[in-house]
């Protein structure tokens, strides 16, 4: 899979979380491992957290701690969501159903309406 550029797809979940409701407040943090980079988004309303959301790309999804992460966050119950690749969405979705918390959500680009765009170089 061609490299996308991730922070480019984190803005574009953003945009889509502030014309939902514009009282919540979104902070994104990025990180890069050695399966690629991914984006995490905490969104708060009224200063307190009521989700996290995951943005992975090719391989993210795939490092060793990735699932250790979505169960973390679901063991606070509030809402995850884990949005990957369309390409990846059935091993993804077979691997969080398999060892993930029941109350993880996952979706793929398409359906959130996410245009990878290829990482400039």
């Amino acid at each position: 899979m061609a490299a996308v550029d991730l922070m480019d797809l984190v803005n574009q979940r953003i945009e889509d979380i502030d014309d939902e409701d514009e009282d919540l407040e979104t902070d994104a943090a990025y990180f890069i491992g050695e399966h690629g980079p991914w984006g995490f988004i905490v969104i708060t309303s009224d200063g307190e957290p009521i989700g996290f959301e995951f943005i992975e790309s090719g391989d993210s999804w795939r490092r060793p701690e990735a699932m250790d992460e979505y169960n973390a966050a679901a063991s606070l119950d509030l809402e995850v969501l884990v949005i990957v690749p369309d390409e990846a969405f059935a091993m993804a979705t077979e691997m969080i159903y398999g060892s993930g918390n029941p109350s993880i959500t996952i979706s793929n680009y398409h359906a959130m309406e996410l245009t990878p765009r290829p990482l400039a170089s």
